[in-house]
């Protein structure tokens, strides 16, 4: 085994590691950097071969960890790259986007280049185009948090909350090579304890093998108060001024973190009335992929939503989406408030709103995140009076302020917290994405604090992973946890007390082991399941706000479908077990027939589950069509196979049923237990009382089906319930392309 460090090695961003097994390679994260001092090496060649990499594993959607994924795409790379299904819908959004900066920031600077009569350190044409951005997202796969994974043969990977923001993880590595087997854990970007909208970081009890961030190890978050009151300050008095507030903030989370602390602000009559700008067509598609993903939210914000406190909408709001509307925010006669990314101010929207509002010193350009060395806005937050945008000079004279409590970076000690519950000294703690003199400040604490054999690797190194002896890791144990936090004062801030080793006995007695996704305690739509709980009946009457959330999951489920399927009405619906595995010879049938129904142009739609379901997507997949998965939110039910191109989770069975009949024009039902009986029977019902007009059901496999059509005519036909007709609309069939042929000729009409 080996691991070869590619990028945020003693600098934050431009996330990449190799890791080496046997003769596989896999790359965790593809990240751009940010920085000016190493941004040539966005340009570089990735010094490991694209196309000798197997798969790409991605922690999170921030471009410093996935903004290469197009260049190393159109450099040769072409296996799956696996992230949690936020991350796989944000993806879209952060490259989508990049790609259009990159070629707007080339024509940009051709022109400036032509007029000065001199050239840039780079080629004039764009890192990548959303043609490689497009090639890019269809190799993406879905998975669940804490859902092993193998992504090559001997080596699983295991997604864990980060707590940094909607969708990010720490990865657990299993790898078994010559029969030694070892764990590494890379903790990605580590979020804080109690931020609003996402969960808590989760711990680990053991591993060989940690890489660790280390963007703030050499200091802790300064506290000055509580963050709404620092916020509604800043405002007050800006506006008092009559200047704009003009805040920099990453698309992903922190716009949906200062929408959440305006909305409060907004609804408590806090702030003066005044417009509030998210100007960003990215940010507001970031926030409708917070809403459509609200089970990976926190609790806290879960009930918000429930209770029809809608912690991304409030009276004021504007989110706008094109350059137009951008422009007219200029304006504007009155202060406002402009959030705008990027984040670092190295891009995007928001050096347009600098350009306004630096030179007056009523303004304030108010930092809420992390600035990198070399970037413009760690230039302004340093105090520079002259700074250049868009080949200008401007003198800087608004007012500068930061606000403290908002990085999504957990801080010295939350970090050496999350290193104090593992409860052994793993083999080797690799220290990464921290600027040089931080990353070396936090091994010195390390190797006081826990006598951790510790390092800080150079760009390019190479670390063999070798060392003899059994793994450190016990078969079979759960080693993510979930801390329990000690309940600060009212007038102090609520953080954990560093562990020390010889306190880690104590620190264990207040872990636990940690759900998937937590979930309200008292959810009438969850606790109808659960008969001990409550009488069987009691779930239809004590929800009043069911019906809001019935319209919702419509709404939702309308448009996610419209979108997904852009005009196509050539799509069936696959049923089928969820609990065949792949050697089973029906979840080969269901990926041939998709096959040959993908190739004919049908888009295929499921319940998004494994077994039948992933076969039937995974099929789909593979020959280039469109791949729907249609889900639930319930306790239990099964995650979404990684195999869905486009997908929807909603609360009710009967609205997935409505989506599966309102979007398909055939079902294709194979083998399976209870509920393909269901779906069989609703089918017969629907064609019965013609609500489904001229609609073709496969039953797929004659020995499973056989009997049951069998039944249907010696006892339900005879007896007169149904007639000749109902049951002719339903084929017993066995051949991939006998189905995929006679679907295409009914739907098409030219059969009956």
């Amino acid at each position: 085994m080996k691991i070869t460090f590619l990028g945020a090695n003693r600098n934050v961003t431009g996330s990449r590691y190799c890791l080496e097994v046997g003769q596989q390679r896999i790359l965790i994260d593809c990240g751009m950097v940010q920085e000016r001092d190493y941004a040539a090496r966005n340009w570089e060649p990735c010094p490991v071969d694209a196309s000798s990499i197997a798969a790409l594993v991605v922690t999170h959607a921030h471009l410093d960890h996935i903004g290469l994924i197009p260049k190393f795409v159109a450099d040769g790379f072409d296996g799956k790259i696996y992230a949690t299904r936020p991350t796989v819908a944000l993806a879209e959004v952060m490259l989508r986007d990049a790609a259009k900066i990159l070629a707007e920031d080339v024509k940009y600077k051709r022109r400036r280049h032509r007029e000065e009569g001199r050239k840039g350190p780079h080629p004039a044409v764009p890192l990548y185009t959303d043609k490689d951005v497009d090639n890019s997202l269809h190799l993406f796969r879905g998975v669940g948090y804490r859902t092993p994974t193998e992504i090559v043969p001997g080596v699983t990977v295991t997604w864990h909350d980060a707590g940094h923001i909607l969708g990010s993880a720490s990865l657990e590595v299993t790898i078994s090579e010559s029969g030694r087997e070892r764990t590494l854990i890379f903790s990605g970007d580590l979020g804080q304890h109690d931020t609003p909208l996402i969960h808590d970081p989760t711990y680990f009890r053991q591993a060989d093998y940690v890489v660790m961030e280390s963007t703030y190890g050499d200091r802790d978050h300064e506290h000055h108060g509580d963050v709404e009151d620092q916020l509604a300050t800043i405002v007050g008095e800006t506006i008092g001024r009559g200047g704009n507030l003009v805040i920099p903030v990453f698309a992903v989370e922190r716009a949906q973190e200062m929408m959440h602390y305006f909305g409060r602000l907004v609804h408590h009559n806090r702030i003066p009335k005044v417009p509030i700008f998210l100007d960003s067509p990215m940010a507001s598609d970031v926030t409708d992929i917070f809403r459509r993903f609200t089970s990976w939210l926190d609790q806290e914000t879960r009930r918000a939503i429930e209770a029809d406190q809608a912690p991304l909408q409030f009276p004021g709001l504007t989110l706008t989406r094109t350059v137009d509307e951008s422009k007219s925010i200029n304006h504007v006669k009155q202060p406002c408030i402009i959030m705008a990314p990027a984040g670092m101010c190295n891009a995007g929207r928001i050096k347009h709103h600098l350009r306004n509002n630096l030179r007056r010193p009523e303004s304030t350009l108010l930092f809420v995140g992390f600035q990198a060395n070399g970037t413009l806005g760690r230039r302004i937050l340093d105090g520079e009076k002259c700074v250049r945008i868009h080949g200008r000079e401007y003198h800087v004279e608004a007012h500068v302020a930061q606000l403290f409590g908002f990085s999504g970076h957990a801080d010295r000690t939350g970090l050496l917290n999350w290193l104090g519950n593992f409860e052994q000294s793993p083999r080797k703690l690799f220290l990464t994405h921290g600027e040089e003199d931080v990353a070396l400040a936090l091994q010195e604490t390390v190797r006081k604090r826990f006598a951790f054999d510790v390092s800080v690797p150079e760009y390019a190194s190479e670390v063999l992973l070798d060392d003899d002896g059994p793994s450190l890791v016990e078969p079979g144990r759960e080693i993510a946890i979930n801390v329990r936090r000690p309940v600060a004062k009212e007038s102090e801030p609520q953080r954990i007390a560093p562990v020390a080793t010889s306190d880690l006995d104590a620190s264990r007695q207040t872990t636990e082991a940690s759900p998937p996704i937590e979930s309200p305690q008292h959810d009438p739509d969850r606790e109808f399941l659960d008969s001990s709980v409550r009488r069987p009946i009691s779930f239809l009457h004590e929800d009043p706000w069911r019906v809001l959330r019935i319209q919702s999951d419509l709404i939702q489920g309308i448009e996610t479908m419209t979108r997904a399927l852009d005009g196509r009405r050539r799509a069936v619906t696959v049923f089928g077990s969820a609990r065949l595995p792949e050697s089973d010879p029906s979840y080969q049938f269901a990926r041939r027939t998709t096959q040959r129904l993908g190739q004919r142009g049908f888009g295929i739609i499921t319940g998004g589950g494994p077994g039948i379901m992933e076969a039937a997507n995974r099929g789909a997949r593979e020959a280039g069509s469109l791949s729907i998965g249609l889900n639930i939110e319930l306790p239990r039910e099964q995650s979404l196979n990684p195999y869905c191109d486009a997908s929807y989770t909603c609360r009710y069975f009967f609205v997935r049923k409505m989506m599966f009949a309102k979007y398909a024009r055939g079902f294709v039902i194979f083998p399976g237990g209870f509920g393909t009986f269901d779906e069989f029977f609703e089918s017969l019902t629907l064609i019965q009382t013609e609500k489904l007009a001229h609609f073709p059901v496969v039953l797929a496999g004659t020995q499973f089906w056989q009997p049951m059509v069998q039944w249907l005519q010696q006892s339900v036909q005879e007896a007169g319930c149904i007639d000749e007709h109902d049951i002719r609309r339903f084929r017993v069939m066995d051949d991939a392309d006998e189905i995929a042929e006679w679907l295409d000729a009914v739907i098409d009409g030219s059969e009956p």
